[in-house]
């Protein structure tokens, strides 16, 4: 075999060795991500009764730029940031509606709520639907929310009433503080329940 050959094989060796020491020591920095859920500030809710007025709450959608495991913020008025380092522990239109129907029962303990989908035989006296138009931290550091939501009186309603709710929840942390965004997002939803429930029809 050629020496000479193997010298520049042999003067590769320590470049080869840092890139690998400088991968490895990223590799240690990367820090695991975090998971957070929607809750509800209110607390748990009382037990309605059994022959209490039953309200339906679904489909909620969101939008799809929403409805992803990363938090989303925005960076400026047109980018948006997506978190890979904190995410939603589940899917967010699921957190969202399971903590506003949480948070609706809280609002109204005399009536009873169930989430769609519901059974035909079981079908509410009353059923709302939301529209999530907006759902996020936007760039000057204020959590907005915007919903358009109905409410029909069965599904042979010829004109629900449509409703919409325009929220604007202070984020009281730094940017890089997703405790404080989570929290800000659950009071909106808490919020949301409140004015919802405001605005429903009377029996």
């Amino acid at each position: 075999m050629n020496i000479a050959s193997l010298r520049p094989r042999r003067a590769l060796l320590p470049a080869l060795l840092c890139a690998c020491v400088v991968w490895l020591a990223g590799c240690a920095r990367t820090q695991p991500a975090q998971y957070y859920l929607l809750s509800s500030p209110a607390g748990p809710a009382t037990a309605a009764p059994a022959s209490a007025r039953r309200i339906g709450l679904g489909p909620v959608r969101l939008p799809e730029y929403l409805d992803r495991p990363q938090i989303v913020s925005w960076a400026s008025p047109t980018r948006l940031h997506l978190s890979n380092a904190h995410r939603w522990a589940e899917p967010l239109g699921k957190s969202f509606a399971r903590t506003l129907l949480a948070d609706l029962a809280h609002a109204l303990p005399d009536a009873q709520f169930v989430a769609w989908p519901w059974r035909a035989p079981q079908q509410p006296a009353l059923q709302i639907t939301v529209d999530v138009q907006r759902f996020e931290r936007a760039a000057d550091g204020v959590l907005l929310l915007e919903a358009r939501w109905a409410v029909q009186r069965g599904p042979a309603d010829p004109a629900p009433a449509l409703r919409t709710t325009s929220l604007r929840v202070p984020v009281t942390g730094a940017a890089d503080d997703y405790d404080a965004l989570v929290t800000a997002a659950s009071t909106a939803v808490l919020d949301l329940a409140r004015d919802i429930a405001a605005r429903l029809p009377p029996e």
